[in-house]
């Protein structure tokens, strides 16, 4: 019985170490300053679903919050392979001009998000690249009422930006067009444009090429809009 028992113990130890988030520690250089900077990177996680705006949810630890880092000097901010690249002087100087507006500022981690992002407008970056830099600031503040202004303010960033990836065609596979349009309206959604958010609700539902799961979730999700209801905590 005590053998059964410790099995059974190590059985579920195991299935709940493999359920649970890791990661691992990555140090690497600021392109601009060179000072070393951490990184935890994602090893693993599981995921049990996603909010309306695509965040997952599950144990997935600190994922979003180490996605993005900032250099403690220079606040240049970046994913890991962001501080891999080499800059040539042209480009450290424009960015160290930039960043010069962030001396002496105390970077939350939403604000390392939109850092992040703008550095990426300065190298004309992908429109969804930057994008998702905003968006993932905005998971970050989800519920803090405090940062609501800057929250709306990286969603109505993220939602520009998606617009402009649509009309860039940055998109090869047209089954993403759909995906697109949706998250375009909960932006619009939670930023209080419903006007917006509907039409780009009947977008998503009207595409040809949609996802099975895309339709349901926009009619869904519409009636929000139509009820001028902003909820940002779904």
């Amino acid at each position: 019985m005590r053998k059964f028992i410790l099995t059974t113990i190590i059985l579920f130890l195991g299935q709940n170490f493999a359920n649970a988030y890791t990661c691992q520690e990555e140090k690497v250089e600021c392109p601009i300053d060179g000072k070393k900077v951490s990184f935890c990177v994602t090893m693993s996680m599981t995921t049990f679903g996603s909010f309306k705006d695509f965040q997952q949810q599950g144990a997935i630890g600190k994922h979003y919050e180490e996605l993005i880092n900032t250099c403690p000097i220079c606040h240049f901010s970046g994913y890991i392979d962001d501080f891999k690249v080499k800059l040539n002087e042209q480009e450290k100087n424009t960015i160290k001009q930039y960043l010069t507006k962030f001396n002496e500022t105390k970077i939350g981690e939403a604000q390392q998000c939109l850092i992040a992002a703008e550095i990426k407008e300065i190298q004309k970056k992908k429109k969804n690249e930057i994008a998702f830099c905003y968006l993932t600031g905005s998971y970050l503040i989800r519920d803090n009422e405090k940062e609501l202004e800057f929250r709306k303010e990286l969603q109505l960033k993220a939602k520009n930006n998606l617009i402009a990836s649509l009309a860039n065609n940055e998109y090869e596979d047209k089954t993403v067009f759909a995906n697109i349009y949706y998250l375009i309206a909960e932006m619009e959604r939670r930023i209080g444009n419903f006007d917006e958010a509907v039409k780009y609700y009947d977008f998503a539902i009207n595409d040809a090429n949609k996802k099975e799961w895309v339709e349901a979730v926009a009619k869904e999700q519409k009636e929000l809009a139509i009820k001028k209801d902003d909820n940002n905590k779904i």
